[in-house]
């Protein structure tokens, strides 16, 4: 009677680490792109933020400071802004370009 091991060369073995090689990426791929929600609202990091509308962290704190972009205050130097709230800042002071 013969008897089967599995080694790494075995098709069961390569099939197992192939699968486990696909969940590794997926739930990287899902952690890197996770964006936590708080009740339905989406919240975004300053970080995300700035790349989101092209500005600067300077300048985010300056919208900050005008009361012109809503957020949260996390603590002292912790900030965090509603992606519906960005949205909004974007309708409102979106302009149409005049074309001569």
């Amino acid at each position: 009677m013969a008897m089967d091991y599995l080694t790494k060369e075995s098709d069961e073995i390569r099939q197992a680490l192939s699968s486990l090689d696909r969940t590794e990426r997926a739930l990287q791929a899902a952690s890197t792109n996770y964006t936590p929600s708080i009740k339905t609202e989406r919240y975004l990091t300053g970080e995300e933020v700035c790349e989101y509308l092209h500005i600067s962290p300077r300048t985010l704190q300056t919208l900050r400071d005008t009361r012109q972009i809503t957020y949260t205050a996390v603590s002292d130097r912790v900030f965090l802004y509603p992606e519906a709230g960005i949205r909004e800042v974007l309708q409102q002071n979106c302009r149409v370009a005049v074309s001569d």
